[in-house]
């Protein structure tokens, strides 16, 4: 009797793994089918300010993308009295969506019903979850002025291994290693200088040496065309060194590169900084200026080091204010 159940019971699970294994060669079927052929979904898109308060009216475009772009759809339209738009459409799981609205910045957004997790499938033609919620900030342009905005273009140095002044406001090293004028920061490229098969990576780090300069770290609106914060805090804790890397972890027999020690950095944050600085006899901040840095890169080839970012500066005395026009 014992053996008997014993077999039954051997017999039922098998038989549940071989129900489990076909459910899940099903499932993945149906994924890759939606994945190439595309499957229905549906999007609730709730449009707010940066207080929270929902937008009427913002403009909300969004394209379904499938393999062949030719046969994705665009669904264009406006969010309702609670700042509610809804798209439904057939796509291959990713959509691009650009939201505009009066007196507000643009934001535009990559969705990707494939890489939202385990929870996520497809199911009887659906994406899942069907009618997914999608939050997207629009903020407000409230108080734009005459600002320095500086590009992003690459500049290059072969000073190593030493501190060097840059000129955030002329966006250059200072001289003689460039056309900058006044040190705002100094920035150390951390490198032995080899760049071929033996590069085992560089770090940069940035100081603020003068009294009461110094910079602290501020998140961005996700999405936003407007990369930064409207204001800087007179308050908030401003530090006076930083430093991101980027460092070879491993290699193979071969030499072939096999991890790294990356701290770069966040590509989700502003730097905003406090600088040039002048103080009262008494030895307390009279007056300074305020700028924010985004998307800091840095790099090194045959020429030197080089380093990228985005600047907006103030160029008026104790003005916080950092939203350019």
């Amino acid at each position: 009797m014992k053996t008997s159940v014993s077999k039954c019971r051997f017999m039922a699970s098998v038989v549940l793994a071989a129900c489990l294994s076909q459910q899940a060669s099903a499932v993945s079927r149906e994924f890759e089918n939606a994945c190439h052929n595309g499957a229905d979904a549906r999007v609730e898109f709730h449009v707010v300010d940066d207080m929270g308060m929902p937008i009427h009216n913002a403009r909300v475009n969004v394209f379904f993308d499938m393999i062949d772009r030719s046969k994705g759809r665009r669904i264009i339209g406006n969010t309702d009295t609670n700042g509610v738009f809804v798209a439904e459409a057939k796509t291959g799981g990713i959509l691009e969506v650009e939201v505009t609205g009066d007196h507000h910045y643009r934001s535009k957004r990559h969705m990707s019903f494939i890489a939202m997790g385990s929870e996520h499938e497809v199911s009887g033609g659906k994406w899942q979850p069907w009618g997914a919620k999608e939050d997207i900030v629009l903020l407000p342009i409230k108080n734009p002025a005459a600002r320095r905005v500086t590009s992003s273009g690459w500049k290059d140095t072969h000073e190593l291994n030493k501190w060097i002044g840059f000129d955030c406001e002329r966006y250059d090293f200072v001289t003689p290693f460039g056309s900058g004028k006044e040190s705002d920061m100094e920035v150390f490229f951390d490198w032995n200088g080899v760049w071929d098969s033996g590069y085992d990576g560089m770090a940069l780090k940035l100081r603020f040496p003068a009294k009461f300069s110094g910079g602290y770290y501020a998140n961005k609106t996700p999405g936003s065309e407007y990369f930064g914060v409207y204001s800087a805090d007179t308050n908030g804790v401003y530090k006076s060194e930083f430093s991101f890397s980027e460092r070879v972890g491993s290699r193979d027999r071969r030499g072939r590169v096999t991890s790294w020690d990356r701290h770069l950095f966040d590509q989700s944050k502003v730097l905003v900084v406090r600088s040039r600085c002048k103080l009262n006899e008494d030895g307390t901040l009279k007056s300074a200026h305020y700028f924010q840095l985004g998307e800091i890169r840095f790099s090194g080839d045959e020429r030197g080091a080089a380093l990228r970012f985005l600047s907006i500066f103030n160029p008026t005395p104790n003005d916080t204010n950092l939203e350019p026009k």
